[in-house]
């Protein structure tokens, strides 16, 4: 953010999840002079999804505000479409072609979400297009979590077990931080934060990591 002490105030006030709407609100009079701070929009579309709010309609609407002024903005589009997907009923037809669209014009690793999220739109329409698109994700960026271990547990249903287990074997060496108990020094506003947490699956609790090492070695 531009506002190097408003984003400190606001950091402070989240560690108090009675203090979330302040927050909340300090934000909004903050975006209203500075629509273009595309920080600040991540940091209140996030704020939006924590507890006791975890109100992603809005976080939503926050998105499309934000998308207006900075349309290039991968990444909001990205959220905006996990969204959609995950907590409001579900990608239509508008949405699922602008994201296949944008596949072709971002870098690889905004690619490989989009088919993520993609692939989970698909998993109770077409099981094999959840398969596919699992797979190219995987293509487009063999960096994730994941991809890897969602293709891998499919694997697994299937009975092919090896190859099940190879996939999440895979994910698990692309684990780049595990939470535990004492890992409480970090941003919780962070946009790549929490796309690391939620979709890449990179940074991974410690009983997430456990569950998939299990799967490997049963």
């Amino acid at each position: 953010m531009k506002d190097l002490i408003l984003q400190a105030t606001v950091s402070k006030l989240v560690m108090n999840r009675d203090s979330l709407e302040e927050a909340e609100n300090l934000m909004l009079d903050y975006l209203k002079i500075n629509p273009y701070d595309a920080d600040g929009w991540s940091r209140l579309v996030i704020l939006e999804t924590m507890s006791p709010i975890e109100d992603y309609e809005r976080a939503t609407e926050y998105l499309n505000t934000a998308l207006t002024y900075h349309k290039d903005n991968s990444l909001f589009f990205v959220l905006k479409l996990f969204f959609i997907d995950w907590y409001l009923g579900g990608l239509d037809e508008i949405l699922v072609n602008k994201a296949l669209d944008l596949k072709s014009v971002v870098n690889c690793e905004t690619s490989s979400m989009l088919s993520y999220i993609l692939a989970w739109h698909y998993k109770c329409k077409d099981i094999s297009k959840f398969e596919s698109l699992l797979n190219e994700s995987i293509q487009e960026c063999s960096k994730h979590v994941s991809n890897y271990s969602d293709l891998g547990k499919h694997y697994l249903s299937k009975g092919d077990k090896e190859l099940g287990k190879k996939m999440i074997r895979e994910g698990v060496s692309n684990v780049k931080l595990i939470y535990g108990e004492s890992n409480i020094d970090y941003d919780p506003l962070d946009i790549v934060r929490f796309i690391n947490e939620r979709i890449t699956g990179v940074f991974i609790t410690e009983v997430m990591y456990d569950s998939l090492k299990k799967l490997i070695q049963t």
